[in-house]
């Protein structure tokens, strides 16, 4: 008898290691449609404070609508802004310190009323005509400056303050790119407590901690150097194989076939990296980056793929699997399938627990979610 029960114990344990094993189905479901086409500007983020995510998105003509979550499954469209003096960079943040998300679009900011019925106040800040933005706290005084760059105007840090109604102080980074530095260019980069930033094939080290004064580091190898979009990437800055440090996960954009990479310090300064292929050759445009777990097996998976310029004939998204937890066993698994995607976020849109994939196309007005069917 003794024997039956442990034989019953290791079978369903064994049931249980295969079923933990399986990578989760996505299915695609348009949750909306924006009033224009040329989308870009895509963000989650809680912007009624009502405990889940909603998404807001722009368009190239300077539009911007919030999408309200109403239960994971429907969604409200709502005006935020228009006139945006933005190229396709926005980022979605409280700016003014009011405990509301604000919205952020290259030179104007968007205030958040507090009412879903309200009208967004729309501000004039200062900042370039940008192609990527992105948010952090470059002088660790808990509070988020903005990070914009530009392939013609350059890459630039600025600092709301206390007025951020007034025009923002600036401080410039060094030279810019026609996107590099989002979703996530930023992070601690050489162990010194402060934020650093990544832009393609140069970190940024922000020297006094301020934010004031930046020195270019070129130790990164990535991106094309030549073309129409020269190191041209989505970066996004974690610690991809849990070993306590900050490595860099890449996707090369506006190509034709892009290649995901992570690179991983080999010294604690940064000055020297090595390169960790996740997948070359893919013949899509990896104009999304996306790092998550969304097998829930507690390590960091990436999905990419699927920009208007891959030269597949058909559009197509991928998670790369972290097979072996530390990033170098890597499976690709097709999520999704002739359908466009560009800068692609992810995060629990349903509460149910998992990650799952919010997605637009560039040319085209359907706003759509890759749910997760993990849980």
């Amino acid at each position: 008898m003794k024997t039956k029960y442990i034989l019953t114990f290791s079978l369903v344990f064994i049931f249980s290691l295969v079923i933990k094993a399986q990578f989760p189905e996505f299915t695609y479901e348009e949750i909306g449609k924006a009033d224009d086409n040329l989308l870009c500007q895509q963000s989650l983020a809680d912007v009624d404070n009502d405990g889940d995510l909603d998404i807001i998105v722009g368009s190239n003509a300077g539009t911007i609508w919030w999408f309200e979550n109403i239960d994971g499954k429907k969604f409200e469209k709502h005006s935020l802004g228009d006139l945006a003096k933005t190229d396709k960079g926005g980022v979605a943040v409280d700016i003014d310190g009011d405990g509301f998300i604000d919205q952020v679009s290259g030179g104007t900011w968007y205030k958040n009323p507090g009412n879903k019925t309200d009208v967004w106040q729309r501000f004039e800040n200062g900042a370039i005509f940008a192609y990527d933005m992105i948010a952090a706290d470059l002088n660790n005084d808990g509070k988020p400056e903005i990070i914009a760059t530009s392939e013609l105007e350059g890459t630039w840090a600025y600092f709301p303050g206390m007025k951020p109604d007034k025009k923002w102080k600036k401080v410039e980074i060094g030279e810019g790119v026609p996107g590099g530095i989002a979703p996530k260019g930023f992070g601690d980069i050489d162990d010194d407590k402060d934020i650093d930033i990544v832009r393609t094939n140069i970190w940024f080290d922000n020297l006094e901690a301020t934010g004031a004064k930046w020195i270019d580091h070129k130790s990164l190898r990535f991106g094309d150097a030549q073309g129409k979009f020269a190191n041209s990437s989505r970066v996004h800055v974690v610690d991809m194989d849990g070993d306590g440090d900050m490595d860099v996960v890449q996707a090369k954009s506006n190509t034709q076939s892009g290649e995901i990479t992570w690179q991983e310090k080999k010294d604690a300064r940064g000055k020297n990296w090595y390169v960790h292929p996740v997948a070359i050759e893919t013949n899509q445009d990896m104009h999304s980056l996306c790092v998550n777990d969304f097998d829930g097996d507690g390590d960091l998976d990436i999905f990419s793929g699927g920009g208007p310029m891959g030269k597949d004939l058909y559009k197509r998204c991928f998670i790369w699997e972290n097979a072996d937890s530390i990033g170098v066993k890597w499976t690709q698994h097709e999520v999704l399938f002739k359908v466009e995607c560009i800068d692609a976020v992810a995060g629990d849109i349903d509460g149910d627990g998992d990650i799952d994939i919010v997605g637009k196309p560039w040319k085209g007005d359907t706003i759509y979610i890759l749910r997760n069917k993990l849980k």
